[in-house]
């Protein structure tokens, strides 16, 4: 229920009361040109009242939604996502990069993607509604951590580079080794190698599998068991000392 009050004021009182409002005025616009000012008796109430609060609160609100302060507000919901979305595109050029978890899923990667984003846009007070924007923005800009590894040639990039590269020698060389005893050696070195080349992902299972074939196929006595034997050592032992009283004639 609203009730109307008519007060009879001397000059005095309100030509005080004027002068506190056009005070107001003046620290309020001195301190920030864009702050919009309550009517005079919107001013008289809160006085009346003893509420000094509401009143600057008020204007404050009337001032963030229109003018400057409330265009800029705008801007930055409508363009926070399309800015981070320029920064992780951008990345790449100044040597830097947006890595996801190889194991994950496209389905995964945007669900990580929407808590991420719900995230970003509630601690920068920006519009939820820009949410699924966001998040399709970082999953598409996100990618494999192994690509971003070898695109920036980081250490371990290096070494499972490295790895795979010395399974191909160690490959290249068992096909013309004719010590069967270094060639069993060199098999072992090599499965040794692609196992750790497989864990570093520089080979998948399936090349793995088509490196051993081809050394198998060439070499197939490597992978036959050697018996363990005293007669197989003994034999062992009188090839290498025929060989060596063979070599010593020459």
């Amino acid at each position: 229920m609203q009730t109307d009050i008519s007060l009879s004021l001397s000059a005095e009182a309100t030509a005080r009361l004027r002068a506190d409002f056009d005070a107001f005025v003046r620290v309020s616009t001195g301190l920030d040109a864009e702050f919009i000012p309550p009517a005079f008796d919107d001013f008289l109430r809160a006085r009346l009242l003893q509420q000094d609060g509401p009143l600057t609160e008020r204007a404050v609100m009337r001032l963030l939604a229109s003018g400057e302060y409330g265009w800029a507000r705008k801007v930055f919901d409508k363009q926070l996502p399309n800015a981070l979305a320029a920064l992780m595109r951008d990345a790449e050029r100044f040597g830097f990069g947006l890595a996801v978890q190889p194991a994950w899923t496209q389905q995964q990667r945007m669900e990580h993607a929407r808590e991420w984003a719900t995230n970003i846009l509630s601690e920068a007070g920006a519009d939820a509604a820009f949410t699924e924007a966001l998040a399709g923005q970082i999953a598409s800009s996100a990618v494999d951590i192994r690509t971003l590894e070898e695109r920036m040639r980081t250490p371990a990039w290096r070494m499972a580079d490295g790895l795979r590269q010395r399974a191909y020698d160690v490959m290249y060389a068992l096909q013309t080794e004719q010590s069967e005893a270094l060639g069993r050696s060199k098999v072992g070195e090599l499965r040794a190698l692609l196992g750790l080349a497989l864990e570093y992902g520089s080979v998948s299972a399936e090349e793995a599998a088509r490196v051993l074939e081809q050394v198998e196929r060439s070499r197939p006595h490597l992978f036959r068991e050697a018996p363990d034997d005293v007669f197989a050592r003994l034999a062992a032992w009188l090839r290498r000392a025929f060989s060596q009283t063979a070599l010593a004639r020459q």
